[in-house]
């Protein structure tokens, strides 16, 4: 999902349609559409400079100048090269091991494996994340679920035992799907967790314990391609550490 698309989600479905072919317009032109005027926008996309001032205000904007400004504020490539692309993920990669903190990661294994049942929660771009995690203790017969749908998140309350575990993985720690939930489930005091790309996101508050990587965002013409392969690492890590821990247990 574009940067611009992401910020006004909440708000498309208010406009028109003659509105929405501005909006995806300037989405998909935003080094075109940064330069336009009002009224070369509006010839451009064949409508009224009144119904591109009308979208704007829809989208909770003063007016056609916010706009403008919104878009200036878009860096539409940080990626310049692939050298500067493999250092930002070898980066990424030693910062987040260099910055683990091995205490929570132990804290998380030990809630894992007294839990009788474990909730992989992961939405959007980290569905794939989640389905490897819990395919991974799912194949050593752990108890796990795995929930990606929204309808289905917004039950958990009503599905959870006192000894299961919720974890969730997220990118921005911002979703506002798994807020909520989370939030919910921390004032019922049930157990959770979150791995996370970013240490100071708003979920890791919200739930018990946070096992955090380093990752610099990254956008290429309005969309983001943060990397998520600090979430695989952590993952990886996690469950090599479940699994010496489950063993040594069977073994006292």
């Amino acid at each position: 999902m574009s940067k611009l698309l992401n910020r006004f989600a909440n708000d498309l479905p208010k406009l028109s349609h003659a509105e929405k072919h501005v909006f995806y317009y300037i989405e998909s032109n935003i080094e075109e559409a940064k330069k336009q005027s009002l009224t070369e926008m509006a010839e451009v996309n064949n409508v009224s400079t009144t119904t591109i001032v009308r979208m704007c205000n829809k989208l909770g904007l003063s007016g056609f100048s916010e706009l403008k400004y919104i878009l200036k504020d878009i860096e539409q490539n940080n990626v310049s090269s692939e050298s500067s692309l493999l250092d930002n993920i070898k980066n990424n990669i030693n910062l987040t091991l260099s910055n683990l903190n091995i205490e929570t990661l132990h804290s998380l294994i030990r809630l894992m494996i007294s839990s009788k049942k474990i909730v992989v929660v992961a939405v959007g771009l980290s569905k794939t994340i989640g389905e490897y995690f819990s395919k991974l203790l799912m194949q050593i017969n752990k108890n796990t679920l795995y929930v990606y749908e929204s309808h289905i998140i917004d039950l958990l309350p009503g599905m959870m035992n006192w000894d299961d575990l919720v974890i969730f993985i997220s990118n921005s720690g911002e979703t506002k799907t798994l807020l909520s939930i989370a939030e919910k489930l921390s004032y019922r005091n049930y157990k959770t967790a979150a791995i996370v790309n970013a240490a100071d996101s708003t979920l890791s508050r919200h739930v018990t314990l946070s096992i955090n990587a380093h990752s610099n965002k990254s956008e290429y013409r309005g969309y983001d391609i943060t990397p998520r392969s600090t979430l695989l690492l952590l993952i990886d890590i996690i469950f090599g550490m479940f699994l010496e821990a489950k063993n040594k247990n069977k073994q006292k």
